[in-house]
């Protein structure tokens, strides 16, 4: 992973970054405040002998025994008599882990500390243990030797523990390095397709154009005819305008377009009715065939009727006459799928297919043929293979990396090229997109001014919305100039 990938995965998921920081604070925080206080004294005394003068104990050149009487501190020959004359409520064992002494090897200082939930008892607790240390040292009769205080202990005004301070500041930094894990696990983890780079890092094709999230998308009129001025018809200017720099300009199919996806619902249909949609605003002819036969979109798209249409027109039951449908303008030709045909589905790579594909690129500028998505079949691999400009639509969010990596492989392995990507879905930043900016701010200022005049407007809308449909509506049947040539007849 990158920096600008850990970056990037830092912003997406902030949310996630956010729930986890509060989460290890609050964990940390109640731990913290919930941890009863202890308060910690210290003191230090001397080793007297007999006569009061200070003393190391050692003989002879032999070791000090003041440490071992340090380490006696802690046995039970001390502390249970602490415990049992000033009724702690503690055991033996517990007071053991809060009493500690320490003492150098020729030196006459011993160091001891306590530790106790109550101020007041560290005082009393320490003057104690020293006090059972000096009779245990009394009875041993041999050594002579006295503990008594140099360094008196004192009652503490704070608590030694727990350390708010810097419990907070440690929980803060575990926080934050938690959080940014959290953040990177789930990116790694994620297997949708969020940008571009995630696209050109698994798929070796250009990204041709972002088709945006947009509302206009979602109805059954394409974005050039509902509203020609939108982000979206632009982008789709943009995509026509990319597919010119990409098509292959091999064999006698350069001007036959196969679209497909991954997997399905990308939006494959969305992009290739807009497409043969925007072709026909330049005045160019298209024939959109509908070619998914296991799942017909086409005709639901743009609202047309697909009772007759390719397959009844390669088994010879109809005539192109019949099949071909025009919408919205004569160079406008559209091929649909009958539904209920998933068993004929052998039929697409039959040498009649082929032929008419054949006829249709010869007489019509652009030839769109919408296909299965990959997960289903590889039916646009049969249809590209030939020479046709193969497009790929990934849609945001929806569109998975596995996916998207199988369906490379076997493009690869059917050596047919992925001429480009279309990105779909995509939401936008406005301050990334200038033209965007420019477009919603023409749709916000209609948006104000029909508030100023919404009489006039809500008079005004029937009449509009009748004349959109009206021209969105196909006729009956296509011209026979165009039938005949998708026939070849």
């Amino acid at each position: 992973m990158t920096v600008s990938d850990l970056l990037r995965a830092l912003k997406r998921h902030w949310l996630l970054e956010i729930i986890l920081f509060l989460l290890v604070i609050g964990v940390v925080a109640g731990k913290t405040y919930t941890t009863p206080p202890m308060y910690t004294t210290s003191a230090q005394l001397m080793a007297k002998n007999s006569d009061g003068a200070m003393t190391t104990g050692a003989s002879n050149g032999g070791s000090s025994p003041l440490v071992g009487y340090a380490q006696l501190v802690q046995s039970d020959a001390v502390l249970e008599p602490v415990v049992n004359n000033l009724g702690l409520h503690t055991s033996v064992a517990g007071l053991r882990g809060n009493v500690s002494a320490s003492a150098s090897d020729g030196s006459a200082f011993v160091s001891m500390t306590v530790t106790y939930s109550d101020p007041n008892d560290t005082v009393t607790i320490l003057n104690e243990v020293v006090n059972q240390l000096n009779k245990q040292i009394t009875s041993d009769g041999a050594s002579g030797i006295q503990l008594s205080f140099i360094q008196k202990p004192y009652v503490p005004s704070s608590p030694s523990s727990p350390n708010v301070k810097g419990n907070m500041m440690i929980g803060a930094f575990a926080a934050l390095i938690i959080a940014a894990a959290g953040a990177v696990i789930r990116e790694m983890s994620d297997n949708s397709i969020h940008t571009k780079a995630e696209i050109q890092n698994i798929v070796p094709a250009p990204i041709l154009a972002a088709v945006p999230k947009s509302p206009t998308l979602s109805g059954r009129t394409p974005a050039v005819i509902v509203k020609p001025r939108g982000h979206a018809a632009e982008e789709f200017r943009r995509l026509i305008t990319n597919l010119s720099f990409v098509k292959n300009d091999k064999g006698n199919r350069d001007n036959v377009l196969v679209v497909t996806s991954a997997m399905p619902g990308e939006g494959k249909t969305t992009v290739s009715v807009n497409i043969a949609a925007t072709f026909v605003e330049k005045g160019e002819s298209v024939l959109l065939i509908d070619a998914d036969v296991r799942h017909p979109s086409v005709a639901k798209a743009l609202g047309i009727s697909n009772g007759v249409g390719l397959m009844q027109m390669l088994t010879n039951q109809v005539d192109a006459q019949t099949a071909v449908q025009q919408y919205w303008k004569p160079e406008f030709q559209v091929l649909p799928v009958e539904d209920n045909q998933g068993t004929a589905a052998v039929m697409l790579s039959s040498a009649v297919m082929e032929n008419m594909i054949d006829q249709a690129a010869k007489h019509y500028d652009h030839v769109i043929i919408d296909t299965a998505p990959m997960q289903v079949s590889n039916d646009a691999s049969l249809f590209a293979r030939e020479g046709a400009t193969l497009l790929l639509v990934v849609a945001q969010t929806v569109g998975r990396k596995k996916a998207l990596r199988d369906v490379a492989h076997e493009f690869k392995v059917s050596r047919v090229k992925i001429s480009g990507v279309a990105f779909n879905r995509v939401a936008h930043e406005r301050s990334r997109k200038g033209n965007y900016y420019y477009y919603e701010e023409s749709e916000t200022k209609a948006k104000k001014s029909s508030k100023r005049s919404s009489r006039k407007a809500s008079a005004s809308a029937p009449a509009t919305q009748a004349q959109a449909q009206a021209q969105a509506q196909p006729p009956a049947q296509a011209p026979r100039s165009a039938r005949t040539a998708v026939s070849g007849k």
